[in-house]
């Protein structure tokens, strides 16, 4: 089944994911998982210590976490499966058919997270006494569900990197125990316990909270985690030592982008700076100084952000020109149609083209051939404005440009059509640079409205 081509005007398709899906790492790491295992903590030294302050701690903050997950974490989940059936429709339905069994579960596994999380709540003041055990349990239920959850995308999102050899062998096993699966689990995990500990630090210095009792508890979040951190620094070096090397030296590019990619100093002076900064964070939280730590955990969990938004975006980026590496490029073109449609074109093959056309001419043609190679990672007028790339060449420098992407960037796909629509899609960014074509806002696959062949 063929599917249309949308583009997200400005904001392009690439970051509409991004955005979405970072933000729901957040939550579901940082809250789903790390903050609701210092919840069901909290509530045992409490049961333990026989101390009234580290329950209704735990209590409240439940209350909180729960109407974070259940709508912004629960929506951006949503989200992610609404945008790509929408920018990414070939990508998803090749990576369901190849997981639908982890996929299925997963499914399966979140309800029961939604189900168990909420009947630890509402029985929290009811399950007292001999019964707290009991409350404890179904809380430990509810943290091992949500690493079931982890465990089973994990294994999803690194074969996306790492498929290791399953474009020859097709098995579910060895694109699911993928070379990257473990320490990707383990560097997540650790990133979902950092961020449970610094939110349970925010929510416990901006709420009114006995003094001692906030001292106490800044010291046992502020150990647990500096030992998160140590599995999140040797982990992510675990991590990128099983990477490609072909894909790791994309990986400057990936944050620094074109404009700073040369500047390597500036990119490890950064990084280096931002963790520096957190471990400065947790050792004023170990000093219990509440004041000192009020005032710094925002700039914290905003380091903290960055840091994961950092790892998601070279995740995504460096295994380009791929989405499913050895079988799809990032624009959704299989690598076995690339010959086909060399040989034969990309244009009399699409429905959905010969079905919309309003005119069968070289800016409608070069209008869809772009929609099809670039628009996964490239906007007009936007993020990544295709037109900056182009602006001041001629069309036939453009031609010979877009004949070896390849070649002269390592992380771009091949142009997929033949000789003639290669030369289309030239003509058609020629003319968007320099005016001819005026910039509008894009639905499904015509980037551009005005200008010449447009009614």
């Amino acid at each position: 089944m063929e599917f249309p081509i949308f583009q997200v005007p400005y904001l392009g398709n690439g970051m509409t994911i991004a955005l979405d899906a970072v933000l729901h790492v957040v939550v579901s790491h940082g809250l789903a998982i790390g903050a609701v295992s210092m919840v069901v903590v909290s509530e045992y030294l409490g049961h333990r210590r026989a101390s009234r302050d580290w329950e209704c701690f735990a209590k409240d903050f439940l209350r909180v976490i729960i109407f974070l997950t259940t709508s912004v974490g629960a929506m951006t989940g949503v989200g992610i499966w609404l945008i790509t059936s929408a920018l990414a429709p070939r990508g998803i339905g090749s990576l369901l058919r190849v997981f639908f069994w982890p996929w299925f579960i997963e499914w399966g596994v979140f309800t029961a997270e939604v189900v168990i999380v909420l009947i630890y709540y509402y029985t929290w003041e009811r399950w007292t006494g001999e019964r707290k055990k009991h409350h404890l349990r179904l809380g430990i239920g509810y943290v091992a569900a949500a690493l079931c959850s982890a465990l089973l995308i994990t294994g999803i999102l690194g074969f996306m990197l790492t498929s290791d050899g399953w474009p020859w062998d097709k098995s579910l096993w060895s694109a699911f125990f993928n070379p990257s699966y473990i320490p990707q689990l383990v560097l997540r995990l650790g990133i979902a316990y950092s961020l449970g500990a610094l939110f349970s630090v925010g929510y416990l210095v901006f709420t009114s909270r006995e003094r001692n009792f906030c001292k106490e508890a800044l010291a046992f979040f502020g150990k647990f985690a500096l030992f998160s951190l140590t599995v999140v620094l040797l982990s992510a070096i675990w991590y990128f030592n099983v990477v490609p090397s072909t894909f790791k030296t994309h990986s400057l590019y990936a944050v620094m982008t074109s404009r700073f990619s040369q500047q390597p100093g500036l990119f490890w002076g950064i990084n280096i700076g931002g963790a520096v900064f957190l471990l400065f964070f947790w050792l004023v939280a170990l000093r219990r100084s509440v004041i000192s730590v009020r005032l710094l955990v925002v700039p914290a969990i905003t380091v903290s952000i960055l840091f994961v938004s950092q790892f998601e975006r070279v995740r995504e980026f460096i295994r380009g020109p791929y989405l499913m590496p050895g079988y799809m490029y990032a624009n959704q073109v299989l690598l076995e149609e690339t010959p086909l449609f060399a040989k034969e074109g990309m244009l009399p093959s699409s429905y959905w083209y010969n079905a919309t056309a309003k005119r069968v001419d070289s800016v409608s043609q070069g209008a869809y051939l772009f929609a099809q190679n670039c628009s996964a990672c490239h906007t007009i007028g936007g993020i990544n404005n295709i037109v900056d790339r182009v602006q001041g060449r001629t069309a036939d420098g453009i031609y010979v440009i877009i004949g070896h992407t390849q070649e002269m960037v390592p992380f771009m796909p091949p142009f997929s059509g033949t000789d003639q629509e290669r030369r289309a899609m030239a003509d058609f960014l020629f003319r968007l640079a320099d005016g001819t074509i005026k910039l509008g806002a894009p639905s499904r696959f015509a980037p551009a409205t005005g200008g010449p062949g447009h009614e």
